[in-house]
């Protein structure tokens, strides 16, 4: 008993250093987008990098302002919600749709269908991404919202894990709908959909995750940088000069929060729960 104590004190000790160190940068981060470059630079590599400067609260926002006064960060922040939004509602529709055809329909070559996604999810993205720009390209929809989202809306791994979900769903449900005369759609948004709120919280915060940090293909398709999201417009404040440290971090630091509070307030939504509620 003693013994299993021991290493059971060890893991949490072993978590805890790991949980510091990974989050040592983004302390640091903080941190520095509320000093002045002269305390940045005097402080760096020593404890009080760490810690905020208690003593100077009321300046801790000036990196920010000075930031909003030199760059339209507003307009980056605005383009990066509106896009991360309508590739998350995009691909929940396509894929929901996808998957629950393949998991509640007899359709035709439906095995050969779920091993081609099985073999699509082995190629990453950044594989075809040459290919995809090329196809956009030719349908003249660079520098459009549509250009950017396309390519994210339909995704094999998002398909199959809708078409797992739904398998687990009892048959019973939606043959108690039939009976009662629903059509194949309202089966889909009044039963499938009720039961299925953590799979598409869990697929909702991996697209919109996704999304929010993409770099590669926002410049790829973008060419006028007023319509640039934010994980590529941060990449110009180490760009233009003078270059000043802490308005970098400040940048990086709205950057990263959204994601933060997605996953402090989305946490609960995505928890496992028991596909088979309504069987009585």
């Amino acid at each position: 008993m003693r013994e299993f104590n021991v290493i059971k004190s060890l893991k949490i000790l072993l978590l805890i250093a790991f949980t510091i160190l990974f989050l040592f940068p983004t302390v640091w981060m903080f941190v520095s987008s509320t000093k002045s470059v002269a305390e940045i630079s005097k402080e760096i590599g020593t404890i009080n990098s760490f810690i905020p400067n208690f003593s100077h609260i009321g300046s801790w926002l000036d990196p920010y302002k000075e930031m909003f006064s030199r760059f339209n960060f507003g307009l980056h922040f605005f383009n990066s919600v509106f896009y991360s939004l309508v590739i998350v509602f995009g691909s929940l529709l396509v894929n929901s749709l996808a998957g629950y055809a393949l998991a509640t329909f007899d359709i035709p070559f439906k095995k050969y269908i779920t091993g081609t996604l099985l073999i699509l999810i082995i190629f990453p993205f950044q594989s075809v991404l040459i290919q995809i720009f090329i196809i956009i390209n030719e349908m003249n929809l660079t520098n459009t919202v549509w250009g950017l989202a396309l390519p994210h809306i339909g995704s094999a791994f998002n398909i199959y894990l809708f078409m797992v979900f739904f398998k687990k769903i009892p048959k019973e449900l939606s043959e108690s709908a039939y009976m009662d005369g629903a059509s194949d759609w309202q089966i889909f948004t009044k039963i499938a959909i009720p039961i299925s709120k953590p799979i598409f919280m869990t697929i909702g915060i991996l697209v919109f995750v996704g999304s929010w940090n993409d770099y590669v293909w926002p410049l790829m398709i973008f060419t006028e940088t007023d319509k640039y999201p934010l994980s590529v417009a941060v990449n110009i404040l180490n760009e233009t000069k003078p270059i000043f440290l802490n308005q970098v971090m400040a940048g990086l630091t709205i950057t990263t929060i959204p994601i933060l509070l997605v996953y402090i307030f989305c946490q609960k939504y995505i928890m496992p729960q028991n596909s088979t509620t309504g069987i009585k």
